[in-house]
């Protein structure tokens, strides 16, 4: 950033319609160097809440990029946080000051801000917004002192980074390699690499820096990390804790209002606050948490698409279940156009994935379906109930465990397609009770295809996935066979006039089936080249 001169002579001045440029400057310059004298914060507010001609000042001094976007109008709070931002990316580019003009005085491209007695125009137009300028820039000031943020020492250090991959933006080209202290991405996606080999997979809108190449201070927006094999200790500094790795690919978002949202796809990470100390997560665990409120636990989050030419928006929203045990923290993965043959089954079963029953192929239409990862802690409770949106006309798909009968809600709700794929890769637990393992070793379950058509947007409602009363061989809930949890993807599609299926599903049975013939090895099928473990 440069700095503002200094004026050869303390006297300046100015016509009686105009601010006292040089005094403002004067208090700017004192104010970045870290050494503000009493006053200057409020010659800085007054000349901001009063004319018009700040604007060029913030230009020539500051010489900033903006994320002030279109739909940020006059938000106090929003002009706030992204000035401030700005301030500390020490960018050079003009576009802040276009869209700062744009936010507080409507999008007029060829409005100048006059200096000298013109100005009276511009100042009444200024005037109906005196307030939450005033505001705003007030906070901003006091925001900025408090925190020593323009103190040049706290702002950080130079991080060396490279970009991996960029979707929907174009402040950053695939290839580049960049010297960045401040990370601002007002659009789109982008992928950088550390030096550490730590890969940051960036969200808009997103406004962050570092402190150094091992801690990143995340304002807003989401940041996927990935540390790989020598970025241990990687740390996500934000207003509610940190999030320190250990060893792990996690996800933190911080949102505009305070929350902290914090997500871990493997390994392990700590969390630390002045809430409750330090927290341990793991593979499949997330929470949410405020400055001022202890970790809670976040039923779901979306997992990006890694698939080019996936479409964006997914079909699912809100998933939640009515499970309210203190220390449960496991969260449903919505992976958008997740499903495929070879994804991951659960959240809480990295081995377990989708695949095509042996010898058959993967359904097709179940390709690119919106899926939901869930987990097998708490499936047998009897009262279990899980629920999510859908956003337009689409097709639910339900994969039940095929060794039992199916739950009176799912008879009633969803027509048994007579297909089937597996879930493979179990290790030996009581869920798999019964399975007999193939010439490999391999233990695979079969789960019946059961599909619903909606034809509006709704609200879905999912039961338990234990037995009906009628199949159920034991009086304890925890000795009786207990089905694997089911699966769920969902597709969109154009309104149809009747659901879909055979009529007449598939024999199942109340105990597993013991295994006949030869076993053979379930082989994935490549189709369309389209698979993955996200």
């Amino acid at each position: 950033m440069t700095r503002p001169s200094k004026p050869a002579d303390a006297a300046s001045s100015v016509d009686e319609n105009t601010v006292d440029l040089r005094a403002l400057e004067a208090a700017i310059g004192r104010i970045v160097d870290g050494e503000p004298l009493p006053g200057d914060a409020a010659i800085v507010v007054e000349s901001l809440a009063s004319s018009p001609e700040v604007v060029e000042q913030l230009e020539q001094h500051l010489l900033v990029d903006a994320l002030l976007r279109d739909e940020v109008g006059y938000d106090a709070a929003a002009f706030v946080d992204a000035v401030r931002v700005m301030i500390e990316a020490e960018n050079s580019r003009p576009a802040f000051v276009t869209r700062v003009r744009e936010a507080i005085f409507g999008k007029e491209a060829d409005f100048v801000c006059p200096i000298g007695p013109a100005a009276t125009t511009g100042r009444r137009r200024w005037a109906g917004l005196s307030l939450p300028i005033t505001l705003a820039c007030t906070l901003l000031v006091m925001s900025l002192l408090a925190n020593g943020i323009w103190n040049a020492a706290a702002i950080g250090e130079p991080v060396m980074v490279e970009v991996a991959a960029v979707d929907g933006t174009t402040a950053f080209a695939v290839g580049d390699r960049l010297d960045l202290r401040t990370l601002v991405l007002p659009d789109g996606a982008v992928d950088l690499t550390l030096g550490s080999g730590v890969r940051l997979e960036c969200q808009a809108p997103l406004m962050a820096r570092f402190e150094h190449p091992m801690r990143l201070h995340l304002s807003r927006g989401r940041i996927d990390i990935d540390v790989g094999d020598d970025g241990a200790g990687f740390t996500v500094v934000t207003s509610a804790g940190e999030v320190v790795d250990l060893g792990t690919r996690f996800s933190v978002n911080a949102s505009p209002d305070g929350e902290v949202r914090v997500a871990v796809f493997s390994g392990q990470v700590e969390l630390r606050s002045q809430q409750v100390g330090a927290v341990s997560l793991v593979d499949g665990e997330a929470v949410r948490l405020t400055k001022s409120q202890a970790p809670r636990r976040l039923q779901s989050v979306e997992i990006r698409s890694r698939n080019p030419g996936d479409r964006k928006a997914v079909v699912i929203s809100e998933i939640s279940d009515n499970v309210e045990v203190s220390k449960l923290r496991r969260f449903y993965g919505l992976v958008a156009c997740g499903m495929r043959d070879g994804v991951r089954a659960f959240r809480d079963r990295r081995e377990v994935s989708w695949q095509a029953e042996p010898g058959d192929v993967f359904p097709d239409d179940l390709y690119g379906a919106d899926l939901v990862q869930t987990f097998q802690a708490e499936r047998f409770r009897q009262d279990f109930s899980l629920q999510f949106g859908v956003s337009q006309p689409s097709r639910v798909y339900v994969f039940y465990d095929a060794r039992y009968s199916p739950p009176d809600w799912l008879a009633r709700d969803f027509v048994n397609t007579g297909r089937r794929i597996v879930s493979t890769g179990w290790s030996p637990t009581p869920v798999t009770r019964g399975v007999q393992p193939d010439v490999w070793g391999t233990l695979a379950i079969p789960h019946d295809i059961w599909c619903r058509d909606l034809v509006q947007p709704t609200t879905v409602v999912l039961g338990p996935p234990v037995l009906p009363e009628r199949d159920r061989n034991s009086t304890s809930q925890f000795e009786s066979f207990v089905p694997s949890m089911y699966g769920i993807a969902v597709q969109p599609i154009a309104p149809p006039a009747t659901n879909i299926g055979f009529s007449r599903p598939r024999p199942s049975r109340a105990k597993p089936a013991p295994a006949t013939g030869a076993p053979t090895k379930a082989v994935p099928v490549a189709t369309r080249g389209r698979r993955g473990r996200p």
